[in-house]
């Protein structure tokens, strides 16, 4: 797996849990010491994809909108075939 893949991982449960709705990626990245920067683009990765939605200002951040598995995640970063060579060929077989 990727680092993308566990800092998108990181934030997507980060933000299930928080009640307040809104939580900045900075606060998440200073909590699990990883870079902000590349936690901010995957969060928008993650907000063209629909899974979360921004607000700008000091109640500002990203919430998740909709839900996400660890599945769902694996297909978002990579390649399923990358982890099963047949996996490629899953499709021609159905």
């Amino acid at each position: 797996m990727s680092k993308r893949f566990d800092y998108g991982l990181i934030l997507i449960e980060r933000l299930k849990k928080e009640p307040r709705g809104f939580l900045d990626v900075r606060t998440i990245a200073k909590e699990y010491k990883i870079p902000a920067a590349y936690l901010e683009k995957i969060a928008q990765e993650f907000k063209r994809a629909g899974w979360l939605e921004s607000r700008r200002g000091r109640e500002g951040g990203y919430r998740l909108i909709r839900e996400a598995s660890v599945s769902d995640l694996i297909n978002f970063f990579e390649k399923p075939y990358q982890f099963c060579p047949l996996g490629k060929y899953a499709k021609s077989l159905s």
